[in-house]
């Protein structure tokens, strides 16, 4: 049988059965257990919902009726029982905050039933009058979404208002990646440190903090040249833990630039003589850039290094995300195609890697520019003649 996990009273499941082409799903009230069984998840889920409607009253709907329940009863139960094991842990943090300080309080009173565009629109002008920032809002907004999504697929509303609300439009951030004389410049500046493999990694390979700090010895193969990433660190509970990538695109094998295998190579020694100061101190985690004790890294650490060498080259601060779009801009100026270079970063769609680096390239604009200036000079010297 499929594996099946243990639900929250009234929330059903949907599993492919094992062996098969069909899907199953379950609902439990109260006691009493319906099924639906189909060749799609839909129809599955559609057959159970009848079965589920056919109950007496007071077994199917104890609870989860829509008249009694409100908003703050069901987002609590949902997102701690239902959709925290859906997400990351960073963003059921974020979203768990969103709902305890902002939504419960100002809306957690109202009926699932009674809830409308106007009170969530209300809601949202609130957050902004109290100087919350438009990512913040927009973040509420789609934790409401999803919330009251899974309310209707659980029959207590037949509307989604949050759906009805504009979505919250957010500045584009300044790209501001290094140009291709920056890059050689803290690259040569880093030579036989530390800092060097992590260059290399940020801005030459393109990844994230978190893939880079989180990046063991065992992901790398230095006789094929690739570079497997397939993990990240993240504190949960304040407790530094390898956890998977959220994506299957961000899962993803980059083959490595002679310049980057040997900056690794270095690193490596490097990793000798830190383990050697470190003594008894030193705790082994496979990491390529682990603490002064083998431990994984800070990353407040691991962004004031990156400052420094901005600092030491005399460029000027930026994010260390920005190390990931130099890599990105960098491969396109060099006619990289945009599908490698999704594949490369770990995009979800070509549309993301064409959005951030098409349009932020410079070289590409100065080739056309150059392409027309010969167009234009063939066409006075065709007049002249």
């Amino acid at each position: 049988m499929a594996t099946q996990f243990r639900k929250a009273n009234g929330y059903g499941h949907t599993y492919k059965i094992k062996g098969t082409n069909s899907w199953r799903t379950v609902y439990s009230v109260n006691g009493r257990v319906v099924t639906g069984t189909a060749k799609d998840k839909a129809t599955s889920r559609a057959r159970a919902k009848e079965k589920l409607n056919l109950l007496p009253v007071g077994q199917a709907n104890q609870g989860l009726t829509a008249t009694t329940m409100t908003l703050g009863e069901f987002l609590t139960r949902w997102l701690t029982q239902e959709h925290k094991t859906a997400i990351a842990h960073t963003t059921y943090r974020r979203y768990e905050s969103l709902a305890r300080i902002w939504i419960i309080p100002a809306l957690g009173k109202v009926t699932l039933r009674n809830l409308k565009r106007r009170e969530i629109k209300t809601f949202l002008a609130s957050m902004a009058n109290a100087g919350q920032s438009p990512r913040s809002r927009q973040q509420a907004r789609a934790l409401l979404c999803v919330a009251l999504g899974a309310a209707m697929e659980l029959n207590l509303i037949s509307s989604n208002p949050a759906k009805e609300v504009p979505n919250i439009q957010l500045s584009k951030k300044l790209i501001t990646p290094l140009t291709s004389k920056e890059v050689r410049f803290a690259l040569t500046a880093a030579q036989g440190t530390f800092m060097e493999a992590r260059l290399h990694i940020a801005m030459i390979c393109g990844l994230r903090q978190g893939e880079s700090i989180g990046l063991r010895w065992q992901d790398i193969d230095l006789d094929k040249g690739v570079l497997i990433v397939s993990n990240q660190i993240q504190a949960i509970n304040g407790i530094k833990t390898f956890v998977k990538l959220k994506t299957a695109s961000s899962c993803r094998t980059i083959v490595l630039s002679d310049a980057t295998l040997s900056a690794l190579e270095s690193h490596k020694e490097i990793l000798i003589d830190m383990k050697s100061i470190a003594g008894d101190k030193w705790s082994d985690h496979d990491l390529v850039f682990p603490s002064s004790t083998g431990r994984p890294l800070e990353a407040s650490v691991d962004y004031g290094r990156w400052h420094c060498i901005l600092d030491l080259c005399g460029l000027a601060r930026r994010s260390l995300h920005n190390a990931r779009h130099t890599a990105g801009t960098l491969m396109y100026e060099n006619g990289v195609g945009i599908e490698t270079i999704k594949r490369i970063l770990g995009h979800s769609s070509v549309l993301i890697t064409s959005n951030t680096y098409v349009h932020n390239a410079e070289k590409p604009l100065r080739d056309a520019a150059a392409t027309i200036d010969s167009f234009l000079n063939e066409k006075e010297a065709a007049v002249e003649y």
